[in-house]
């Protein structure tokens, strides 16, 4: 028989323990678990004002149909960089449809979309260079998933 302060395993009581287990489990499966992938590459590992890389996102859905939000029918993928602790788009000046629809896959769906970046990111209203150096990039899928970073080089022109 236990004692009044004894608990199951690491202090938690079994119910408690049996919750947080199912939610878990649950939130995994929210937008089809471990089914659903998101890559990026690059056609390059340095870039630079005169040397644009081309930036590839695909997505792949193998499980339940998922939305990750609501936009245009041809830009639903994007990319952002990391600049210290904040996050940047890749995709300045990329011509997408006006048009308003649920951007997702359906089940067994994929999606590749692509454009130019030549290191140049938005900061407020100003067009930025980023200066040369290492820098994360994450592929995007709303607010769904981020793909695993990749770094790429920002070298100086001409380089």
């Amino acid at each position: 028989m236990r004692g009044k302060n004894e608990r199951g395993a690491r202090g938690m009581s079994p119910v408690i323990g049996t919750i947080l287990l199912v939610g878990v489990i649950g939130c995994g499966d929210l937008f089809g678990g471990n089914d659903f992938a998101l890559t990026v590459s690059f056609s390059d590992e340095q870039v630079a004002a005169d040397a644009p890389v081309r930036i590839t996102v695909t997505a792949m859905n193998l499980g339940d149909p998922v939305v990750w939000g609501q936009g245009s029918s041809s830009c639903q993928l994007g990319a952002v960089v990391r600049v210290g602790s904040d996050d940047y788009p890749t995709d300045i000046g990329r011509g997408c449809t006006e048009d308003l629809v649920p951007q997702g896959l359906g089940r067994g769906e994929s999606r590749t979309e692509w454009w130019e970046w030549n290191g140049v990111v938005v900061n407020g209203i100003a067009l930025d260079t980023l200066m040369p150096g290492s820098y994360e990039i994450r592929g995007l899928a709303g607010d769904l998933e981020r793909s695993a970073r990749r770094t790429i080089q920002v070298v100086a022109p001409g380089q």
